[in-house]
């Protein structure tokens, strides 16, 4: 489910989460979420798109991502040796594991079945990085966060899915 223009122009629905009030945000969310989920099987997959960063002071989409997709597994998206907000050298990115465990620990308020979500994968942007310089990153990165760890664009792909289905 696409929650930006072009996640919603290659799934071919969901809420553009940039044009909605942020007041409103986890509702319009919760809304594309169960539209996007009618008629998939109990145990069908539906992948959120991801918008903006805890981490950064400026976003407000993740918040009401979280709220609204009420999801049962996460997917940490991360760019390979970034230690701080692009543009925000003042603003460090906190290691991924306290990240992680802020993210889960959001995840799980306010829902009404106790479930506690977890991140089951990072996918790791490798784009800067020669083939070398990425397979040393994605190992790095999956050692420290113990957790699979793969870059989707030069072939991680099916790694990081089967870490949400398994």
């Amino acid at each position: 489910m696409g929650t930006g223009q072009a996640g919603i122009l290659i799934s071919g629905g969901g809420v553009a989460l940039d044009a909605v009030r942020v007041d409103y945000a986890a509702g319009a969310v919760e809304a594309a979420v169960l539209a996007a989920a009618q008629g998939l099987p109990a145990a069908g997959l539906l992948l959120v798109e991801g918008q903006g960063s805890l981490a950064h002071p400026g976003s407000t989409a993740t918040l009401p991502l979280l709220r609204g997709s009420q999801p049962t597994d996460l997917l940490l998206v991360h760019r390979a040796g970034q230690v701080h907000l692009k543009g925000l050298p003042e603003l460090p990115i906190p290691p991924l594991p306290e990240l992680i465990a802020a993210v889960e620990a959001l995840a799980a308020l306010g829902r009404p079945d106790g479930l506690r979500p977890r991140v089951r994968a990072v996918a790791l942007n490798t784009a800067h990085l020669d083939p070398d310089e990425a397979a040393r990153a994605v190992a790095e990165l999956s050692g420290a966060t113990r957790l699979p760890c793969a870059d989707a664009v030069r072939g991680g792909a099916e790694l990081l899915l089967d870490a949400l289905l398994g």
